[in-house]
């Protein structure tokens, strides 16, 4: 589904209620969630299209807090659509990730040094030896 510009300026003002700009970071329309943003997050959710195209319907042409109260209120699904989405598109932009400081999902080699042996945690059970029950032959 493509939104057009009309639809992504609803959009926009109503991802703004939910995330404004503070404390140094971007508000959700200043970080382009209703342009690349939603771009982005249709691509890998298109089945949330039809809910937020129902929200812009019933929030064009009126305030942005008034329609995110209704929601909250009478339409906690499409809400959640809609809260879920504005918070992806939000941190997908790179400004925000680096002003959070998230560098992405990076490796981490796991340490050959096995942490359950520290502290004396299983020294009881390794001092017991094998204990166990035959099974047949």
């Amino acid at each position: 589904m493509i939104f057009n510009a009309t639809e992504r300026t609803i959009l926009a003002g109503l991802a703004d209620v939910l995330i404004p700009a503070g404390n140094g970071m971007p508000s959700a329309s200043e970080a382009g969630i209703a342009n690349e943003g939603l771009d982005r997050v249709l691509t890998v959710r298109p089945e949330i299209a039809d809910v937020l195209e129902s929200i812009l319907q019933m929030a064009d042409g009126r305030g942005s807090e008034r329609v995110i109260a209704e929601l909250q209120t009478n339409h906690p699904d499409a809400f959640g659509v809609l809260a879920e989405f504005a918070a992806a598109a939000y941190f997908l932009n790179a400004e925000v990730r680096k002003a959070i400081g998230y560098q992405g999902q990076t490796p981490h080699p796991i340490d050959p040094n096995p942490d359950y042996l520290e502290d004396g945690l299983l020294q009881s059970v390794m001092d017991r030896g094998l204990i166990y029950r035959p099974t047949g032959d």
